[in-house]
């Protein structure tokens, strides 16, 4: 096993020196980890490794310091900060022109052209509608059409096309091999030219990657590092941030170009850490070969892959630094077996596991949707409770955790800082109406975004076992609630599908409906019902007995029609359809399922109560009883 190295406490005591008392947790990116040496199970690094070891650590207090102190001084205004950052970072005054044409030879010297032997551009076209005269145009094959793009860039003054293929047009043309790529190179090296280094060295920078959990750990993870206190900026598909501002744009972030901006943009803000949630597509295409990781946070259980080429795990193992560290599940055997077989140090994680992890969360129980666990590292340990996810992502919480500790945060503060974090939207959501009276009289609602098939396995998985150590049902309070501890409640399942997965994929879901909850119902995405009745042909592949699923092509029909089936002890978990494309598209439509569940809720509840027979009138014998409740005070 390799050596895992640990963060000096002389490291820490210079940063106390530069950013206060209050920043006696800051941020390190060195991995020489000699504090916690003591409660952990990790060899200390040979007398050879020692000297590098020091030379990264002194490299790492140059680059996080400065963002480290000038977040540590919470007394200074935000534009006091911004100022200080400006001047501390030692970047240059002046920038380059925007309106100064740049060689795109220059910077993709392996690139070939057509019509030409270089193309100088001002900047890089959003689309070719939108390009204005002396911009770079990009062609993105099975994306645009050819011909709109070229007249468009004909009649807009286009200074040349960036493409794949060379295309009939008398335009100048740069041949590469991946346009996103070659989008990110260029971004890169113009904010090189910039500020005099790649953005994601003057800042922490910290990739999460797996099937499952990316969100859900980058944002537990922010709300880890920001309680340091740091400024830490985030992307992900649920929200953006540049440590500053929060958003959620209207555009996706599947480009690595727009990644590496933001990346530029949050340093400019003074952030000390980023969090990239990397994509598995973009890794296995190159796409973030501009970006170097100094943590790398591996969630989920990856599964073996049917495909040829390297993992998404494997591509980012490639991009972190050569003094970077992994976190891993030690659940997680493949990636634990890729990260042993690497040189980089890593730190495991696990929950409730047999084997001896790092740092381990230990559930104690889980109760209403809450969790209670005991989070572990060494000889030291503290309570959490978190209402995340209902008590279902406990992975996510552990990942987070082992971020913390190898930053050399303190349990306690680990714990608290989970603890604040209530609920993600669309991350096994607990759906509920305010009125207490309606959520006794309706069933259980559960809204999540899904996506892949072990996404709904973990899912699916997680609900039937919370209902499985349930206690016992008791008396309800609400009248209009009837008992029903004969019948053992039930879990309606549905998903929506969409013309975005493949054969396969749909098959998966079909098996999975068959086999993990007791009544389901496929419906499909809003904008995938002209091919309802294909798609659904292909889930049914996966199916031995057809009759035992519902075909609903609405989605709002289709959760109407199992919340009405539904008895107020059972629960409907809502799963898929939603829109990912960008962050704001996904709020939108997960806002939209939330209010139809609420709205369901209502109506279930009022359908329950019973109607009073009309032209009578209410006797001793018809009214229906009451709960007394004792007042002490008459």
């Amino acid at each position: 096993m390799h050596d895992r190295s640990r963060i000096r406490k002389s490291d820490f005591d210079f940063l106390r020196q530069q950013g206060g008392d209050e920043m006696h947790h800051s941020i390190n990116r060195s991995i020489e980890f000699s504090s916690n040496q003591a409660h952990t199970r990790w060899a200390a690094p040979s007398q050879g490794q020692s000297a590098s070891h020091a030379d990264n650590a002194t490299k790492t207090l140059e680059k996080v310091a400065d963002p480290v102190q000038r977040c540590g001084r919470h007394n200074e205004t935000d534009s006091d900060r911004l100022t200080n950052s400006s001047i501390d970072a030692d970047q240059p005054t002046s920038r380059h022109d925007e309106n100064q044409p740049v060689s795109i030879a220059s910077l993709l010297p392996n690139a070939r052209f057509f019509s030409g032997s270089d193309i100088e551009f001002v900047s890089i076209a959003e689309s070719a509608e939108q390009c204005t005269p002396g911009q770079l145009v990009v062609y993105r094959i099975g994306v645009d059409c050819p011909v709109e793009l070229i007249s468009q860039a004909l009649a807009r003054g286009a200074a040349g096309i960036l493409t794949e293929q060379i295309l009939p047009a008398p335009l100048p043309q740069c041949i590469v091999p991946d346009t996103e790529r070659a989008m990110a190179e260029i971004t890169a090296k113009q904010l090189i030219d910039e500020t005099g280094s790649r953005p994601d060295q003057r800042l922490l920078t910290i990739g999460i990657v797996g099937e499952s959990g990316k969100t859900t750990t980058a944002l537990t993870l922010a709300q880890v590092l920001r309680d340091i206190p740091c400024r830490v900026a985030y992307q992900t598909d649920l929200a953006q941030s540049d440590g500053v501002t929060t958003e959620t744009g209207e555009q996706s972030l599947d480009g690595a170009a727009d990644m590496i901006q933001r990346i530029s943009e949050a340093a400019d803000a003074g952030a000390a850490v980023t969090i990239l949630e990397l994509d598995a597509r973009m890794l296995q295409c190159g796409g973030y070969d501009q970006i170097g990781l100094d943590m790398l946070v591996i969630v989920g259980h990856n599964a073996a892959r049917s495909d040829f080429g390297p993992s998404p795990v494997d591509c980012a193992l490639e991009r972190v630094e050569s003094d970077g560290i992994v976190i891993v599940s030690t659940e997680d055997r493949r990636s634990l077996k890729a990260v042993e077989s690497s040189t980089h140090r890593y730190v495991t994680y696990g929950v409730d596991v047999d084997v001896d992890a790092d740092v381990e969360l230990k559930t104690i129980d889980t109760v209403d949707g809450v969790l209670t666990a005991m989070l572990r590292h060494g000889n030291r340990s503290a309570m959490l409770e978190s209402l995340l996810g209902q008590g279902t992502l406990a992975d996510a919480i552990a990942a987070a955790a082992a971020v913390g500790v190898a930053t050399d945060n303190p349990l306690v503060q680990i714990t608290e800082s989970v603890s604040k974090i209530r609920e993600l939207p669309g991350r096994c959501q607990k759906v509920a109406v305010a009125d207490w009276n309606v959520t006794q009289a309706a069933p259980s609602m559960v809204l999540d975004i899904a996506g892949t098939p072990r996404r709904v396995s973990f899912v699916l998985d997680a609900i039937r076992q919370q209902m499985a150590s349930a206690g016992p049902e008791c008396l309800p309070m609400n009248v209009n609630v009837k008992t029903m501890s004969a019948r053992r409640a039930k879990m309606w399942c549905v998903l929506a599908i969409s013309d975005s997965d493949d054969a396969e994929t749909l098959a998966q879901y079909g098996r999975l409906l068959e086999a993990m909850p007791d009544q389901c119902v496929l419906t499909c995405a809003p904008n995938s019902k002209e091919k309802f009745l294909s798609l659904s042909h292909n889930v049914l592949d996966g199916v031995q007995d057809i009759a035992s699923m519902r075909l609903v092509a609405d989605q709002d029909r289709a959760i109407t029609w199992a919340t009405q089936c539904a008895s107020s002890s059972d629960t409907v978990v809502v799963l898929g359809g939603v829109d990912r494309r960008s962050a704001r598209s996904q709020r939108e439509d997960l806002q939209r399922l939330e209010d139809l569940m609420k709205r369901l809720q209502h109506e279930s509840a009022e359908a329950s109560a019973p109607v009073k027979p009309a032209g009578k009138s209410a006797s001793a014998s018809t009214q229906v009883p009451h709960l007394k409740v004792f007042n002490p005070e008459g």
